[in-house]
């Protein structure tokens, strides 16, 4: 990288911490911190939801995936309005009505306080385990392009989201997301550019060399259960866990609580739909001009592995100025994804687990102590999973796909118990779910399941419903006290 590169990147992290320290001087309060008072604008929001999910893999995945199979991968954007427009429809209005900091608050006001408990360590066992994988995304293209080690290129990332992610609270993620989703559309034109006005002929050569290379189709109809570039798995596998992690992941929750009021959540979702659906064409568009581009150069030395050919071409082919925009865009898919892992599981930890808990009384200066010091710890373990993801090398997008499904396909399970199944009482709940989480991690250990990792939400998910279902027949009806207001059949006009 040259210097000019290199003041880019640096810029950017610069305005970020700035941000940070800014939103910092608000944080007097853990309503403040964890929800930013419900006084953030939609759709910041909504632009800070796709943020989140949108991830240094993707960033380093989307194109790979351009690279190998074109534009396939699209019709996953079909799963995701699936399980977002389930989230608006069933889930939405008990978020934001009720006034939770936590999506795990609902659990027990639903059922009792061990539900709320096992919901929320679900959620956190899936953070921790993505977080290794967010930060060593980012890490891998940051070593590959500065010459950094690998593992030092780990800690300097994972330090600088600590720092303003403790600092500034919620106020700070979401600003943060707003202006790197913008960097990520920056740097990934800043790679179309570079691609384009490297051959004679542009796009438009680069794009016919795509279409005789067969990267142009959008749509696989066919039935493929173990493809997640098929239409069917897209729909229905993907869509259920869209909907699991839209629904159910306090990353997402904490962003619908934070808004004044379910219209407001409404219109925040849709425009994270939206603006996820057209970055990700253009990650795979960046991928498929790549795939033109090598095709008419002399192509990829065959030890480039599909989640480093980003990499690859920045370090051998963007012109100075344009990389430092590429590299700040990798960095900045990683932080706003790094950034709501680390503010979540502080979340979650302070109110589900210290708040709900502890037997001194709590003010709002010890909680907030509580709450930075747990970002701290937790960037710090987080740093040590990316040691282990970089130990085991494994793709990127499988491995997220992976350990997303593994808990969140019964996370699924308690909320629809809670929401749709009035019957259902909290032994049911609990024992159900927790008997679901033991047959997909036993099952999946011994191999007795063997069905694709992308159908585990989708399948685990009415398995953990059925049997919180049979458990609640052999105990006493719900109260209506945990009932009125908290399920689709009794809500409060």
């Amino acid at each position: 990288m040259s210097i000019i590169d290199w003041a880019i990147v640096a810029i950017y992290a610069g305005v970020v911490i700035a941000i940070g320290v800014v939103a910092s001087r608000k944080q007097t309060n853990t309503d403040e911190y964890f929800r930013g008072a419900r006084q953030l604008p939609w759709w910041a929001i909504g632009l800070s939801i796709i943020a989140t999910s949108f991830s240094a893999a993707s960033l380093l995945g989307g194109p790979g995936e351009g690279y190998t199979n074109g534009f396939l991968y699209l019709q996953l954007q079909l799963g995701d309005l699936i399980g977002y427009g389930l989230v608006i429809v069933l889930f939405l209005p008990f978020f934001v009505q009720l006034n939770l900091t936590t999506a795990y608050d609902y659990l027990e006001r639903r059922f009792d306080a061990k539900t709320r408990s096992l919901g929320s360590l679900c959620f956190l066992l899936f953070v921790i385990a993505r977080l290794g994988g967010l930060l060593y995304a980012a890490s891998l293209v940051v070593s590959t392009v500065t010459g950094l080690p690998l593992y030092g290129a780990i800690v300097l990332v994972g330090a600088i989201s600590i720092v303003y992610t403790a600092t500034g609270g919620i106020t700070a993620v979401v600003w943060t997301d707003v202006l790197q989703f913008a960097m990520i559309f920056v740097g990934l034109a800043a790679g179309i550019w570079a691609a384009a006005s490297a051959v004679p002929g542009g796009l438009g050569e680069l794009w016919q060399a795509a279409a005789e290379g067969g990267k142009l189709a959008v749509v696989n109809v066919s039935w493929e259960p173990e493809s997640i570039r098929s239409l069917p798995t897209a729909l229905l596998a993907y869509g259920a866990l869209a909907f699991a992690v839209a629904g159910t992941n306090q990353q997402s929750v904490q962003r619908y609580a934070s808004c004044a009021d379910v219209e407001s959540g409404r219109k925040a979702i849709l425009l994270g739909w939206f603006s996820g659906f057209v970055g990700v064409a253009a990650t795979l568009l960046l991928g498929v001009l790549l795939f033109g581009f090598y095709s008419l150069n002399a192509g990829l030395p065959e030890d480039v592995q599909p989640d480093g050919i980003l990499s690859h071409f920045i370090v051998n082919q963007v012109p100075p100025g344009a990389s430092g925009f590429l590299v700040a865009a990798i960095f900045a898919a990683a932080m706003s994804s790094i950034d709501s892992a680390l503010h979540s599981l502080a979340t979650c930890m302070t109110v589900d687990f210290y708040q709900r808990y502890s037997k001194t009384p709590k003010n709002e200066f010890q909680s907030l102590t509580v709450a930075k010091g747990l970002i701290v710890v937790w960037g710090i373990l987080g740093i040590f999973s990316a040691f282990y993801v970089a130990s085991t090398g494994e793709s990127l997008l499988p491995f997220l796909v992976t350990y997303t499904t593994m808990f969140l396909g019964p996370l699924l399970g308690i909320f629809l118990m809670g929401v749709l199944l009035p019957r259902i009482n909290a032994t049911g709940a609990f024992y159900g779910t927790l008997a679901a989480v033991i047959i997909l991690i036993v099952g999946t250990e011994t191999g007795l399941i063997s069905f694709p990792g992308i159908w585990r939400s989708a399948v685990i998910a009415p398995v953990a419903v059925l049997l919180g279902w049979l458990i609640s027949l052999l105990g006493n009806q719900p109260s209506q006290r945990s009932l009125q207001g908290l399920t689709l059949w009794h809500q409060v006009d």
